[in-house]
């Protein structure tokens, strides 16, 4: 299937849809609580702003995947701290009994290229219209505050029961990679700050503690000719971050 016609029949499927119960195949987060966000005004330095929240400049750059001290008006800041961590209440999702630290080698990051989904439409998608038996085909979903809450973590069944993605083509790569797939469409707009906090606070956990800092982050574009995970997502930041 073509890729317009793909995310075509992706953004029908997830119009208008929301408050889904789970279903059997998915392992539903728990909602953390909404984080505050900060919007930069003329004027205001990452100093200014930590010490207004009562945060550390290291602790407002980790939250945000900022590897330097830039920051521009009206970006939108998540305040680390305030509302929870968006890992704690899937920590025990993400800590399975089962996990295979030797397999896991990449992390590979996407974009839905829709406004708007969660876990539980693109189950139902990649199920019914993609026909793969194992539906969802990434590991985690994070949310953009349409059909799951801004930053909210979703751990897909692929993970909890450690079996290989369906979010490459590659057969290789969807054997050996976790697939993390943020709602939105980063061609024509950015992540949101929450976003892009959950993000980064998942990675470093899935890297650092799970794996030992063994794996190497990609986009899906640096695998295949793709825009995926678009051109307004922060990818030099984070691989600065994490490699």
């Amino acid at each position: 299937m073509e890729r317009r016609h793909f995310i075509k029949k992706l953004s029908l499927a997830a119009a208008g849809v929301c408050a889904l119960s789970g279903a059997g195949s998915l392992a539903f987060a728990i909602p953390a609580e909404g984080s505050a966000t900060h919007v930069v005004r003329s004027g205001e330095t990452l100093s200014h702003i930590a010490r207004r929240y009562g945060v550390t400049v290291a602790s407002l750059k980790q939250a945000n995947g900022l590897t330097g001290d830039l920051i521009r008006i009206n970006q939108r800041l998540a305040i680390p701290g305030r509302g929870g961590s968006f890992l704690a209440p899937v920590r025990p999702q993400i800590d399975v009994a089962g996990f295979n630290a030797g397999r896991w080698r990449h992390i590979i990051v996407h974009h839905s290229a829709t406004g708007n989904g969660n876990a539980e439409i693109f189950h139902r998608f990649h199920r019914d219209h993609r026909n793969m038996p194992n539906g969802l085909g990434y590991h985690f979903i994070i949310g953009n505050g349409t059909n799951s809450r801004d930053g909210e973590i979703e751990v897909g069944s692929r993970w909890t029961r450690q079996i290989q993605g369906g979010h490459v083509r590659s057969l290789a790569y969807n054997a050996n990679s976790i697939g993390i797939c943020l709602v939105g469409n980063f061609e024509t707009g950015r992540p949101t700050a929450n976003q892009i906090a959950s993000f980064t606070e998942l990675v470093h956990y899935l890297k650092e503690t799970k794996l030992g800092g063994s794996c190497r982050l990609l986009a899906h574009k640096e695998l295949e000719t793709t825009l995926c995970p678009g051109r307004h997502f922060p990818l030099r930041e984070m691989h600065q971050r994490f490699g």
